[in-house]
């Protein structure tokens, strides 16, 4: 690299550049040498950042092309960006570069470029936010904020609020990720971006339905969708649909969430957005389950994933996947079902999302459970219980350590029939006792929810108890 033109990838020369670590690290190496002043460095330094810059919002086009793109001054004249025939070629392109990417980050906040520094990450939320890469999405998120900040442009700083928002919400940091997307709505709202105001509200649902505040999740999703149509942005009016859908199914009406979700897919299918339309089929699926339409759902089910098996998007297939395996499982698969929870357990964990991971343990116990195999389930139980615990995720604890107890009690079950009497557990203890505590902790774990599902889950475990004699079968924690 020798900081002329000729010397900046350019369309074409994308795998050429794929044994590069750290294309910076190498760029600069080869300033020294050359003992260039410090002001033509500079100059070099910028060309390349900008290089990175417009070729990250040509990605973009390809692999978020519903985002609203950043405005970018012109890269300047002899300067080529790179460009991209399909989504194929512009995630490969991101693929191979994300590590210089967020180097050139960092690089443009050591040398003082601000606009270069917050612009970057911005151009790249659209690409995070479909993959989960948290950690260079968080770091990149709060060098551009800083530079923001320095600049003080109030525009600016509400989109790095709402990228670092986003992450913390996906990486389930939900008191962190509401800080975020407030502020982000606070400046839209002095700034006057409208539609910046109805995607700020959107987001803010999503904190909420993350962390089971359903009505809460509703009202700002209902705010949101009234804007989006105001506004008429049928793209976004679409997204929020589909989470309206899914609120109004954790809410359990079915009926209404239904008329949500075929909407959604219809819009989605409509604008031709297959991402949309994976996450409207996924939310259908769970709904004709509910439903008792076991076939519906895996078809349904299967549809998510073809298109997250098509665009190459791990996030969405191993989210997707959770809802395949509970397909599968109602339809008897429970050898394929295993499957899917699997690879859905290791896709989450390559991301880092360990809330998600934790729920493919869930679905995994629960198959145990269903192929009459106690034991094995109780093991993925107590690894989701743990993970969720950590988390502070009460509700999938209580979820997860119904399961467990009644692993365990069904474990026990299984012994006294074989003649044995649960003395040889690890820890002295028998399986229905070590269930009562479980059980018992489940509705600590559900005092703050009220919600239908929860109210229904209570009293499950507060009836698991009655029979066991516990003084909580009452349903008072």
């Amino acid at each position: 690299m020798n900081g002329e033109p000729s010397a900046v990838p350019g369309p074409g020369r994308h795998e050429a550049y794929a044994e590069f670590h750290d294309l910076l690290r190498a760029y600069a190496a080869d300033q020294a040498r050359r003992e260039e002043a410090p002001e033509e460095r500079g100059v070099a330094l910028r060309r390349v950042l900008v290089w990175y810059l417009h070729s990250a919002d040509a990605a973009q086009t390809w692999i978020n092309p519903q985002e609203a793109h950043i405005p970018l001054d012109p890269p300047g004249d002899g300067l080529t960006p790179a460009s991209f025939a399909d989504y194929d070629e512009a995630m490969r392109w991101y693929e191979t570069e994300r590590g210089n990417l967020l180097a050139a980050t960092r690089a443009a906040e050591e040398a003082g470029l601000d606009v270069i520094a917050w612009q970057l990450p911005a151009v790249l939320r659209s690409v995070h936010m479909l993959l989960n890469p948290f950690e260079e999405w968080l770091a990149m998120g709060r060098i551009g904020l800083r530079a923001a900040r320095r600049l003080g442009d109030r525009t600016a700083e509400a989109e790095l609020l709402e990228s670092l928002g986003m992450a913390c919400t996906q990486s389930h940091r939900l008191a962190e990720g509401a800080e975020y997307h407030q502020g982000a709505l606070a400046a839209r709202r002095e700034t006057g971006d409208r539609l910046g105001e109805a995607l700020s509200l959107n987001d803010i649902g999503l904190i909420h339905l993350r962390g089971r505040g359903l009505e809460s999740a509703k009202d700002r999703f209902e705010q949101a969708a009234a804007l989006f149509r105001e506004l008429g942005a049928t793209h976004w009016e679409a997204v929020v649909t589909a989470n309206l859908a899914e609120v109004t199914y954790e809410l359990a009406r079915p009926e209404e969430a239904s008329g949500f979700v075929l909407r959604a897919l219809e819009m989605h299918r409509a604008l031709g957005n297959q991402g949309g339309e994976g996450n409207a089929l996924r939310i259908l699926s769970a709904i004709q389950r509910d439903r008792g339409r076991p076939e519906e759902a895996l078809r349904s089910a299967r549809g998510a994933l073809d298109i997250a098996l098509t665009h190459r998007n791990h996030m969405w297939e191993g989210y997707w996947l959770l809802e395949l395996g509970r397909a599968q499982q109602a339809n008897g698969a429970f050898d394929a079902a295993l499957v899917s929870f699997q690879r859905a357990a290791s896709l989450q964990r390559r991301l880092g999302d360990r809330a998600r991971e934790a729920r493919a343990w869930d679905g995994a116990g629960e198959t145990y459970r269903r192929l009459g195999r106690p034991g094995e389930a109780a093991d993925f139980y107590r690894r989701a219980a743990a993970a969720h615990r950590e988390l502070d995720d009460l509700w999938h604890t209580a979820l997860s350590l119904d399961g467990l107890a009644g692993a365990l009690r069904e474990a026990d079950e299984a012994d006294e029939a074989d003649g044995g009497d649960g003395a040889d557990r690890p820890d002295g203890s028998h399986g229905a006792e070590e269930a009562r505590g479980h059980w018992v902790a489940a509705l600590r774990a559900l005092t703050s929810y009220d919600d239908p599902r929860a109210v229904a889950l209570r009293e499950r475990v507060s009836a698991a108890l009655a029979q066991e004699g516990h003084p909580h079968g009452n349903g008072r924690t």
